[in-house]
C-alpha cells in the first residue's frame, strides 16, 4: 500500500524522480528535473520532513551521507501495525506538504 501511494504521488508530484522501497521501507527521490535527475535543493527536501512533522507526521530525510546537493531522499518507515489508514494518512500529508513546499 505504502509504496502504491507513494507512485500515485509520482504521478501528481513532477519534484518525485523515483520511488523505491521493499515492504514498509521506502524512499522518494525529490529532483528539479526527472530527465536529468538533478537532485532537488537539499533546504527544500528537509522543509518537506519538517511540513510533515507540523502535521503529525514523522519522516526522515537523508542525511549528510553523500557529497553536498545529491542529499534528497525523503525516508519512510512506518511501523509494522501501521494500518492501511495510517499509510494513508502519512502520503496525504506528504501531499500536502510537496504542494506547501514546491507549489
Amino acid at each position: 500500500r505504502l509504496l502504491g501511494n507513494l507512485h500515485g504521488l509520482m504521478e501528481k508530484h513532477r519534484i518525485i524522480g523515483d520511488v523505491r522501497g521493499k515492504g514498509l521501507f521506502c524512499g522518494v527521490e525529490l529532483v528539479a528535473d526527472r530527465t536529468t535527475k538533478e537532485p532537488a535543493p537539499e533546504a527544500k527536501v528537509k522543509a518537506v520532513a519538517a511540513d510533515c512533522l507540523e502535521h503529525g507526521v514523522i519522516i526522515g530525510a537523508q542525511n549528510r551521507s553523500l557529497p553536498d546537493g545529491l542529499n534528497n531522499t525523503l525516508l519512510f518507515a512506518p511501523a509494522l501495525i501501521a494500518t492501511e489508514s495510517d499509510i494513508d494518512t502519512i502520503t496525504e500529508t506528504l501531499d500536502g506538504a510537496l504542494g506547501r513546499v514546491f507549489g
